[in-house]
């Protein structure tokens, strides 16, 4: 009868269907509760919990998700627990609760230790970190990304490790500490290239990018403004480079239109007109005369400027 309502499940994802697939993990659910088996009650639940989540039914998977870790508990399956109280740790976080969610992810990462479930200790040491990130406090989250950077490198989890480093060096830019956060993205873009993760790449090129030519414009020597701009026009076309071979030509517009600021701020009005007109064109393609109105209005040696 179970195999029979887990095929129907199965069969009910594939086509999309998520009422069924909710109906048959409750009838799953409660056919193992009148069996006596809450290792299984539970495990139908907690899918249960995922489908909801899945369809965007957020309250309805935390209520799915505690029905799930109460059979966990019952049944002593402390792993599972672990799991389980990440996940509402998530959906509280993703919903606004903040407190419930650090709550959550504070036992989670417990029981996580006490198991010896390193990875898990990993994620949710990287989850309440964006907890704390999403409250507005940048240096509370810090620690915790460090001690997921730390737990990645300890299970040599490459692209574990080039994500969260991701989140470090985010948290290091909430507090404008960008000297702090270049070395970090520039490591986890190494990661990404070496696991072949062209956008992955892409995206902290183009951040590292951002962040030299943030310093270009802060610095208070010429010489430091021109270096960093300088830095900033290099991974700018590293990652134009990787937009042009991934065909994305809203990326390779806005890139060549950074590039273009980044000329006029080192006195190339030449190269800042050329970068323009490229960044022009792509832009008209795609139906944007908003933005070519105000590149035009930029720099008034532009044809038509």
């Amino acid at each position: 009868m179970t195999d029979q309502l887990l095929r129907q499940v199965r069969l009910a994802l594939q086509t999309g269907d998520f009422s069924a697939a909710i109906q048959g993990l409750e009838s799953a659910a409660q056919a193992a509760r009148e069996a006596g088996d809450r290792a299984a009650e539970g495990r139908h639940l907690g899918n249960l919990g995922l489908i909801y989540h899945r369809g965007g039914m957020k309250e309805q998977a935390l209520v799915a998700f505690q029905r799930a870790l109460m059979s966990a508990r019952a049944d002593g399956d402390h792993l599972t627990e672990d799991g389980l109280l990440g996940n509402m740790g998530n959906i509280l976080r993703e919903i606004g609760r903040y407190d419930e969610a650090i709550t959550h992810l504070n036992q989670a990462m417990m029981l996580a230790r006490d198991v010896g479930d390193t990875r898990g200790r990993g994620i949710w040491l990287a989850n309440l970190g964006l907890v704390y990130d999403d409250m507005g406090r940048p240096e509370d989250a810090i620690p915790l990304h460090q001690g997921s950077v730390a737990v990645a490198r300890e299970i040599a989890d490459q692209r574990g490790l080039a994500a969260r480093l991701g989140n470090l060096g985010n948290s290091y830019v909430a507090l404008n500490q960008y000297e702090v956060a270049i070395p970090v993205f520039e490591e986890a873009a190494l990661l990404f290239r070496d696991l072949g993760d062209t956008n992955g790449l892409a995206q902290r090129l183009g951040v590292i990018g951002n962040l030299y030519a943030a310093l270009g414009r802060a610095s208070l020597s010429r010489r430091a403004g021109i270096e960093n701009r300088q830095q900033a026009l290099k991974n700018y076309q590293r990652t134009l480079e990787i937009a042009q071979e991934v065909g994305d030509q809203r990326s390779q517009a806005d890139l060549l239109r950074s590039i273009g600021m980044l000329y006029l701020e080192l006195k190339n009005p030449s190269e800042a007109a050329a970068h323009f007109d490229k960044a022009i064109n792509l832009y008209t393609s795609l139906g944007l005369p908003d933005i070519v109105d105000m590149i035009r209005n930029i720099h008034p040696y532009l044809e038509g400027g």
